[in-house]
């Protein structure tokens, strides 16, 4: 699977605000070497797919991703996210860091 840079995550809330969730858009665009593949981590994360078209690896599995697609990334699985079109992919990302029980207004 060719790896492709992202180009930047922006992020419109967080910890640092407060938030119990990180909400931000992100794109992926250019050919790089392949130092931002596969990775995970101890939260879900959840990508609202905006336009272009893309493939995201998850586990082992491809799923393909393209405008109006929404996925779910649960704790701990190996995942990254690869540009399919020669425009890349812009998504809405989601990261749920919540403290159960906790309700916080930003």
């Amino acid at each position: 699977m060719q790896s492709y840079k992202k180009s930047g995550t922006h992020l419109f809330c967080g910890h640092w605000n407060g938030s119990p969730v990180e909400i931000g858009v992100t794109e992926v665009l250019h050919d790089v070497p392949s130092s931002e593949q596969l990775h995970f981590h101890d939260y879900h994360e959840y990508y609202v797919i905006l336009e272009g078209e893309g493939a995201l690896e998850v586990d082992n599995s491809i799923i393909r991703l393209e405008a109006g697609s929404t996925v779910m990334v649960e704790p701990g699985e190996k995942h990254q996210v690869v540009a399919v079109g020669r425009d890349g992919i812009r998504w809405v990302i989601i990261k749920e860091r919540s403290i159960p029980d906790s309700k916080h207004i930003v």
